[in-house]
């Protein structure tokens, strides 16, 4: 949303531009202090009327969805507008009548009130539709944005109490074999939750913060799996302070530990993490059972929040690759960043 969060200067960029664009037609019929002097006093005359009329009344119009009268009122602040303009020229041919300036070709003939009204009229048109149109895309933009956090929100909350209900469940389940070994689990989760806490507050976090929120996710897991299950990690960060959508990637190793085959003896989960400048890759692999597995709702609905995040933040800058045979179940993830 880089031009949302530069529109105020974005705006006067332009207001700069039509004054040089204005200077530039006049210049050529006039002298250089004339013509740019005349070009800065119209864009100073028509500004107020056209801040008030995209800024305050535009606004209004949207939020009462009145926009029948915001028209209405769109052309009234023009012709309102549009009747200084001619004032300016009257100003200038004094000048030069004067002798302050010298006579020039760019007043020539515009002493009719009527024709230099029209003219300004249609300037004064053109001027308000131009900023109006840019402050209707800024509220809509402001409109989808406060409606992507919200669907990010919603996502996010759903996602949570699965995982919750996870870690906790294995928790609970070691306190009875072995209740040193869960109180250290206990403050590895302690971490789990300051930063799935945190995350309810942060949209981004850094890339070292949620590897380090993964790793200890999956510590918990090798203790609760012991010698069942072989697991193989590889870390690779480039940096560590690049920020990163918090949550994104539990699910995957979630389903990983969820779904992967009990009682053979090559049972096994790798995970591959990967974040160079231009993208994180993350590739999980997990032995499975041929066995057919009573479908999960649970982790189907988790699967598809997180489709939903990547959508939302990544849109097309994302690549999301499922291979799911009778023996293994292969993820790979990768984001543009």
């Amino acid at each position: 949303m880089t031009l949302l969060k530069n529109y105020d200067r974005f705006v006067i960029l332009i207001w700069i531009f039509l004054t040089i664009v204005f200077g530039f037609r006049y210049i050529p019929d006039s002298s250089i202090v004339e013509g740019g002097l005349l070009a800065l006093c119209v864009m100073s005359c028509v500004y107020p009327f056209t801040t008030y009329l995209s800024k305050n009344l535009l606004q209004k119009a949207m939020r009462q969805k009145k926009m029948l009268l915001f028209v209405g009122q769109f052309f009234l602040v023009s012709a309102i507008s549009a009747i200084f303009i001619p004032a300016i020229l009257y100003g200038f041919l004094y000048l030069e009548e004067s002798g302050i300036f010298p006579p020039s070709e760019l007043l020539l003939g515009r002493s009719v009130f009527g024709i230099m009204y029209i003219n300004a009229l249609l300037v004064a048109l053109f001027v308000n539709f131009g900023f109006c149109g840019l402050r209707f895309y800024e509220e809509n933009m402001k409109l989808h944005e406060a409606l992507v956090q919200s669907q990010l929100q919603i996502l996010h909350q759903q996602i949570n109490p699965h995982f919750m209900f996870n870690v906790l469940n294995h928790i609970n389940i070691l306190m009875l074999e072995d209740v040193d070994l869960a109180s250290s689990l206990l403050i590895k989760y302690s971490k789990i939750l300051r930063h799935q806490l945190n995350s309810e507050k942060n949209r981004k976090v850094s890339i070292e913060q949620e590897v380090q929120f993964l790793k200890d996710f999956i510590d918990i897991e090798k203790v609760r799996w012991g010698n069942e299950l072989t697991i193989n990690c590889s870390w690779k960060v480039e940096d560590n302070d690049r920020e990163f959508p918090p949550l994104l990637l539990i699910t995957f190793i979630e389903n990983a530990f969820k779904h992967v085959s009990r009682g053979i003896s090559e049972a096994y989960v790798k995970i591959n993490f990967e974040q160079t400048a231009k993208s994180v890759c993350l590739e999980i692999e997990n032995s499975k059972s041929n066995i057919q597995q009573e479908k999960d709702s649970v982790s189907g609905l988790g699967l598809d929040n997180i489709r939903k995040r990547l959508d939302i933040l990544y849109a097309n800058d994302y690549s999301l690759t499922i291979k799911d045979s009778e023996t293994t179940y292969y993820t790979k993830l990768v984001i543009k960043i």
